[in-house]
């Protein structure tokens, strides 16, 4: 029988897993095109390059009829199951959260070439998460490409590491780029969306790019309202999951060369060859997101770090409670995905993107590279190497997998987004007594393996400290 504890997905925009489909072919070219452009477009004088701004306009008024689509500070979310939730609480960081709308004309890219073919114009929106004081802000801007796997806008880098941004006052942007992602938002709210509008599919996301760029310079030089008032800019980091993720390999391969508009990329849950260049980019892979030997084999060079972590799925436990509860709420009546095993890994990818994040800003502001990081094994050109519990050798290893009390993995079966959930099955008493007879021995293991992951720059002291607490609370009869 199938294990029903999984993402519930959208009733009033059906789920369309083929949704993107078209989008992902201009995509895939756009991995493989090489640079069009061998030099970044010349900057002014507040650091952005040259080129048009998207036109700002907003804030979108808020009342209780009408929101911002998955806004963390809507009403409230229904839960999931009993006592399992993620809340954000914006007010407890001193955030707010206010929605733009953005206008412009895009250019279309040939996914061949990267060289233009045409020109549109657009209406969209984007989310902007700040601290209510300049002062608050530390001057660094993550723009997230909304994915739109799931066939609605999902902030899936917000999901995962929205306490890491606001502990640190950094800005989130979530961008609507994608037609997918834009036709859900105006069947989901006609009224507040009923004016946007990337290009039909004809267009097959071609705009998008352009759309990203102009927003990236809305936010350092705005045209009409100023989205960031009084705030600094100083930096730009391009951040997407899994579909955006190959959507921003492609932008930084064919269209990142002619705008330089973002200071660097996370990429993350996604392959894909990268052009070399001069901007920072950093790709960080789950469990799930490495299928072959030669993924691993993919060599770091002066502007590009891969870290790879152990026991992590593409969407993990975190990240669904935190998003699962949003989806209930803009969707009542979603039906669950069914796994064959109970599914989404506890090891905490988020606390490695944390980590992530803060060394790409170090890197972008002194210089200080990001560590290399050991990759996952293998057994041969397709064979994951295992311990004798069936979890990934290699890799990352935070102490949640380093002193395993479950079998965590990346992949699983089922309902069509099960493999994307991984795998969490507990040790049996009788497993866990025989490897941790004492409390005292467990929470010894345990500290070490968060000690070597901060150590090597994967961890930060903060979520160091969830994953000793954790430890230091866990209970068995025998102890």
């Amino acid at each position: 029988m199938g294990y029903s504890k999984v993402v519930r997905m959208s009733s009033r925009t059906p789920l369309r897993v083929g949704a993107a489909a078209t989008g992902l072919a201009v995509v895939s070219a756009l991995l493989l095109a090489p640079p069009a452009w061998s030099e970044p477009a010349d900057a002014t004088d507040d650091g952005s390059a040259e080129g048009p701004a998207a036109t700002v306009s907003g804030p979108v008024p808020v009342t209780d009829d009408s929101y911002p689509f998955m806004s963390a500070d809507g009403p409230p979310a229904p839960p999931i199951e009993a006592g399992e939730t993620v809340e954000v609480d914006l007010d407890a960081y001193g955030y707010v959260e206010e929605e733009f709308l953005l206008e412009g004309t895009a250019e279309h890219y040939d996914p061949a070439t990267g060289e233009v073919t045409g020109s549109s114009p657009y209406t969209t929106r984007m989310v902007v998460r700040r601290p209510a004081r300049t002062r608050d802000s530390s001057g660094t801007t993550f723009l997230e490409w909304n994915n739109v796997s799931f066939g609605q806008d999902i902030e899936i880098d917000w999901f995962l590491s929205n306490d890491y941004f606001m502990r640190e006052g950094h800005v989130w942007v979530g961008l609507s780029a994608q037609r997918v992602g834009v036709d859900a938002l105006r069947a989901w709210d006609a009224e507040r969306y009923g004016d946007l509008d990337v290009g039909g599919r004809e267009l097959a996301d071609a705009p998008a790019f352009d759309i990203y760029s102009e927003a990236a310079r809305a936010l350092r030089s705005p045209e009409g309202v100023d989205p960031l008032p009084g705030f600094d800019v100083d930096t730009v980091i391009a951040t997407g999951h899994s579909q955006s993720a190959r959507y921003l390999t492609g932008y930084h391969n064919a269209v990142h060369p002619a705008h330089g508009v973002v200071d660097g990329f996370m990429i993350h849950g996604a392959p894909g060859d990268l052009a070399e260049g001069t901007t920072p980019v950093m790709r960080l892979m789950a469990e799930t997101d490495v299928r072959l030997r030669s993924q691993s084999e993919e060599p770091d060079s002066e502007y590009y770090r891969r870290w790879e972590v152990a026991g992590t799925a593409h969407v993990g436990f975190h990240e669904y409670l935190t998003f699962a509860p949003l989806i209930a709420r803009e969707n009542p009546g979603t039906e669950p995905q069914r796994c064959d095993r109970p599914p989404l890994s506890r090891v905490p990818f988020h606390h490695v993107l944390n980590a992530a994040y803060d060394q790409m800003v170090d890197w972008i502001e002194d210089g200080t590279a990001p560590p290399a990081a050991p990759r996952l094994e293998w057994t041969d050109a397709t064979t994951p190497g295992r311990d004798e519990h069936g979890n990934r050798l290699g890799g990352i290893r935070l102490s949640e997998h380093e002193v395993a009390t479950a079998l965590n993995q990346g992949t699983n079966t089922g309902d069509p987004f099960c493999v994307l959930m991984g795998a969490h099955v507990p040790f049996t008493e009788e497993t866990l007594e025989e490897m941790y007879p004492r409390r005292g021995g467990y929470v010894w293991r345990v500290n070490r393996a968060v000690n070597d992951a901060r150590h090597d720059g994967y961890l930060l002291t903060e979520d160091a400290r969830v994953s000793r607490t954790a430890a230091v609370r866990t209970d068995h009869p025998w102890w």
